[in-house]
């Protein structure tokens, strides 16, 4: 099925946000295992592998949509040099994705595309 290029274009933004958060809380928790934080380092890497589950419904629906995946491009990554510089950029990140997503909701929610926009 040939997916709208605006939609493209969007999954493929949304993925390399997901991307981008994968590496930066799987580094924090690695970060947070090395400062003896062993049960916010279990929590920063389920939130990486919950970002990876996303990652890959993405990637799923660009090919469907007869897309390429970018798996080329992150963002850059903020490391936090303690818990709590670490928890500002994890919500900073979280929070910079707010605006794109509301934009690709309204692009699919116009088209009539409700599986990517459930995405």
């Amino acid at each position: 099925m040939q997916g709208d290029q605006k939609i493209l274009k969007f999954l493929n933004e949304v993925l390399k946000a997901e991307l981008t958060a994968i590496n930066q809380y799987f580094l924090h928790a690695k970060m947070c295992e090395n400062w003896g934080y062993y049960r916010l380092a279990g929590k920063n890497r389920e939130e990486s592998i919950s970002e990876m589950d996303h990652a890959e419904k993405l990637m799923q629906r660009i090919l469907f949509l007869e897309g390429t995946p970018n798996m080329t491009e992150i963002g850059p990554i903020k490391v936090g040099t303690n818990v709590k510089a670490q928890l500002e950029s994890d919500l900073a990140l979280e929070m910079d994705a707010l605006p794109r997503l509301n934009a690709g909701i309204k692009h699919a929610t116009d088209i009539g595309d409700n599986a990517s926009r459930q995405l």
